[in-house]
């Protein structure tokens, strides 16, 4: 019997994949002609960008520069 816990596939993100991701919504958004999909890949790109900023600066403050 497997359980909700056990369905669950962790991955292991980093900045620049969300960088990469987030790159990739903006070009779609610039590309789609629906304005409402394109708007919503847009702000997808934003938060996007958002969290590779917010992993940056977890990653500084736990392996201090030397």
């Amino acid at each position: 019997m497997s359980g909700p816990s056990k369905d669950l596939a962790w991955i292991w993100v980093d900045a620049s994949y969300l960088r990469e991701q987030a790159q990739r919504c903006v070009r779609l958004a610039r590309e789609c002609p629906h304005s409402p999909t394109s708007h919503e890949l847009e702000a997808i790109g934003i938060e996007l960008m958002e969290k590779a900023a917010e992993l940056d600066e977890l990653n500084e403050r736990a392996i201090p520069s030397r």
